[in-house]
């Protein structure tokens, strides 16, 4: 009767939120490729890289936070 717990850290969801932000921002930086905002500097897409950027750090987050992980982590 030896149940175990997989523990979630706060990093994990904070990566999943950055993942879920980062497609949005992405998503919506693509399609502003064809009908560019007329702000200044639309010309740089700079909605579509922080996307990725976001994209980028999430996934890290997700990767190392992993809850096996960080349950084998805290068993060692």
């Amino acid at each position: 009767m030896n149940q175990e717990r997989m523990s979630i850290t706060i990093w994990f969801l904070c990566g999943v939120i950055l993942t879920v932000y980062g497609l949005a921002v992405t998503i919506s930086g693509y399609l502003n490729f064809s009908n560019p905002p007329p702000v200044k500097m639309a010309y740089l897409h700079l909605d579509f890289w922080w996307g990725l950027v976001l994209l980028a750090v999430g996934g890290i987050f997700i990767i190392h936070q992993w809850p096996a992980k960080v349950k084998r982590r805290m068993m060692e």
